[in-house]
């Protein structure tokens, strides 16, 4: 089960991968694709990512709303609690 530090660093690794900005802060209200320069291609890959390295299913209706990094980070700890692997236990 991943802890809130793993899954930080997870998050914080995937979008590394992600971004294209070269941004090295992950602000809530950084936005995934202004911000970021995380295009639909490029938050597919995202998500695949963090689904597999999470071990949780991250629906796709799901991904179509991700538009910051608050959201993301929400969305994970939804998903991760809802699937066991409560990031905060």
């Amino acid at each position: 089960m991943p802890d809130t530090t793993t899954t930080e660093h997870i998050l914080r690794t995937a979008i590394a991968t992600a971004n294209t900005t070269g941004a090295d802060t992950l602000l809530d209200n950084a936005h995934l694709e202004r911000d970021l320069g995380i295009d639909s291609l490029a938050l597919a890959e995202l998500v695949t990512t963090l689904a597999q390295r999470l071990h949780i299913t991250i629906p796709d209706e799901e991904t179509g709303r991700l538009q910051t990094i608050a959201d993301l980070r929400r969305l994970l700890a939804r998903l991760t609690l809802d699937s066991g692997t409560d990031p905060t236990a």
